[in-house]
């Protein structure tokens, strides 16, 4: 589903309904999909939906559209101070911001993107989620503000000139995606999550009415945070699927702890086996499907499966660059897509999705990584800077064995986030090396991390630990993951939910200390005591994997992929936009050929996708 709009002041050139038609055909997936829309001389909404539903609401003082999921609607309508007749929740939305203004957007549980036109201020208040898993764009100026859910929608408008950003394709290629606030096109921003916007007399004044704080409950006994921990995801994964019977329902399954801690809570909660998915690939080495077994045994789900392999990419290749309106370089969303097909042909409707438990709880493997460079620093800094940084130093970067320790001391002695971020692709490689004469940022003008620097050092918290687990949330999780699955159960015609991203269970997540989070380099420790006796040994034990993909391996070996990345990048026409330099994409070729690893052709597929959204995106719609 999807919203679009566009207000002006009076006497601005007037909105008709032909503009939100064009709109909401850019936004649709389908040509099929439901429309709904409203069209003043001053004001213009609409939604587009994959079934029949109401989504604009209006009233003598407001029009309301939203694309939400939200699982307290009753709650809502029965804190409004005046009744209405009306059950639907733009109206409930509507009388909420009436009656409390934007505080209400607190109430909200679940997931949501809000755009109100109040008639009364000639005002336009646009408002998403709390993790941004319902995304809005938006172009302003002094007479008027033009949204959608994605950037394909305003620029559908003609009301804002297509022309690509170079300083969004310098950041992703560092983050292989585009990065909140930033879209790829000039012009257009993306509303960050928590956040709401107000559009009144051609000004703007953006809000952050939520986010994540790390107060550390270091009072609690640890079996005391661990019990409330457990009772907290419960209740999420209750909240996200009360409404809906079991047949319905269905669950991924990659084996690891936190989607198989939501396919044991719901079992619990349902009391009835539940449908679980996973997806594998040809390559025996890729594979975890033998923990989504030992999850399948231990829960008694009713369990299907499938293989995914570089055929079945190669064909689904051209509807992802077509389903992201902006450079994207996650190629895991292969098989998420894949994944919730086969739940679409088992008759499942909603998928509970397990994202966002890294994040929360400290499951990503550089945490502990992190870990281990802060070892050094807790050695007194006098001893540091005057005997073993210089002893240190001597030693050549490429001696055998004990150049290791000149590279950790270095990078123990680089400050977050550069620590952090040193294998981005403009980290590792210098930007000189990568980047066209024309391009941003290509001589050390400005700072690469930015982002990432402005969310560290916003993060509420008092740890290193929490506050690398703050910037994921916003752009591993915020900029990369979320729209991976949320943009494939839109192709798929799939609903997603993600029970961790629950407000209360996320807020709850700051509390824990970080001392819990990570003790003794040992990854997520509060949640596995919270869940030893929910889930198998064997998955409480294993290593971190997901729906990976070895799309680096099908670069090097596949003919087709290997074909694909060839053409498109060595084509005259990719050499030429300056983007990158060409000398470049030859090393990544014979770099990959001659390494074991997937480094090179990771980074080669960012190359590659970038190149097939501008041919998509902006060659073919000039």
């Amino acid at each position: 589903m999807a919203i679009c709009g566009i207000a002006v002041n009076s006497g601005s050139r007037p909105v008709d309904q032909p503009t939100i038609d064009a709109m909401l055909s850019a936004l649709a997936i389908e040509g099929t999909w439901f429309r709904q829309q409203t069209a003043e001389p001053e004001v213009g909404f609409g939604t587009v939906t994959p079934q029949e539903s109401g989504r604009i609401w209006k009233s003598e003082q407001m029009i309301v559209a939203c694309d939400a999921d939200v699982s307290n609607q009753e709650e809502l309508r029965g804190s409004l101070r005046t009744s209405t007749n009306d059950s639907s929740l733009p109206c409930i939305l509507g009388q909420l911001y009436l009656e409390r203004g934007p505080d209400f957007l607190r109430l909200l549980r679940g997931v949501f993107s809000i755009a109100i036109w109040d008639r009364r201020l000639k005002s336009a208040f646009l408002a998403v989620d709390r993790f941004g898993v319902k995304p809005l764009s938006y172009s302003v100026s002094s007479s008027e503000i033009i949204f959608a859910s994605h950037a394909r929608g305003v620029l559908a408008s003609h009301r804002v000139a297509k022309e690509v950003d170079p300083q969004s394709i310098v950041a992703y290629l560092n983050y292989t995606a585009v990065p909140a606030p930033l879209s790829a096109y000039k012009g257009i921003q993306k509303l960050p999550p928590a956040s709401c916007l107000l559009w009144q007399d051609g000004t703007v004044r953006l809000t952050r009415y939520w986010d994540l704080e790390y107060t550390e409950d270091k009072r609690s006994s640890e079996k005391v945070l661990a019990r409330e921990l457990l009772e907290r995801m419960e209740q999420a994964v209750y909240q996200n699927s009360y409404d809906m019977p079991t047949s319905d329902l269905g669950c991924f399954l990659s084996g690891g702890t936190d989607s198989s801690s939501v396919v044991g809570l719901l079992t619990q909660i349902k009391k009835s086996p539940i449908n679980t998915f996973s997806i594998g690939f040809t390559e025996d080495r890729f594979n975890e499907l033998a923990y989504a077994h030992i999850a399948n045994k231990h829960f008694g789900s009713v369990h299907a499966e499938s293989r995914v392999g570089p055929d079945d990419a190669f064909r689904i290749l051209p509807k992802i660059v077509d389903l992201f309106d902006e450079p994207y370089a996650n190629s895991s969303v292969i098989p998420t897509y894949y994944c919730q097909m086969l739940a679409v042909e088992k008759g499942r409707k909603v998928m509970l999705a397990g994202d966002g438990g890294d994040e929360l709880f400290g499951g990503n493997e550089h945490y502990r990584t992190d870990g281990i460079y802060q070892f050094y620093q807790r050695i007194p800094r006098a001893l540091r800077a005057g005997l073993i940084d210089p002893l240190v130093s001597l030693i050549p970067a490429t001696a055998p064995g004990v150049g290791k320790v000149r590279r950790y001391v270095q990078s123990s002695n680089t400050s977050n986030p550069d620590r952090y971020s040193r294998w981005m692709m403009l980290q590792y490689f210098p930007p000189e090396n990568i980047l066209g004469a024309g391009m941003p940022f290509r001589n050390g003008h400005g700072d690469l991390l930015a982002i990432a620097r402005a969310h560290y050092r916003s993060a509420k918290a008092d740890s290193e630990l929490n506050r690398l687990m703050y910037l994921d949330v916003k752009m591993v999780l915020g900029d990369c993951d979320l729209p991976k699955v949320v943009r494939a159960s839109e192709l798929a015609g799939v609903t997603v939910r993600f029970p961790f991203l629950d407000h209360p269970l996320a807020e709850f997540s700051g509390r824990i200390p970080s001392a819990l989070k990570l003790k003794w380099l040992e990854k997520r420790y509060l949640f596995k005591k919270a869940t030893q006796n929910l889930l198998p040994k064997a998955i409480l034990q294993k290593k971190k994997h997901g729906f990976g993909l070895p799309m680096s391996t099908w670069l090097k070996t596949d003919p087709k992929i290997r074909g694909l990345a060839e053409d498109v990048l060595r084509d005259p026409r990719s050499c030429q936009r300056g983007y990158v330099r060409q000398d470049f994409i030859q090393y990544l070729f014979s770099s990959m050929d001659r390494d074991n690893t997937s480094f090179y052709g990771d980074v080669l597929y960012s190359f590659l996708m970038l190149e097939l959204w501008y041919r998509k995106h902006v060659e073919s719609h000039l």
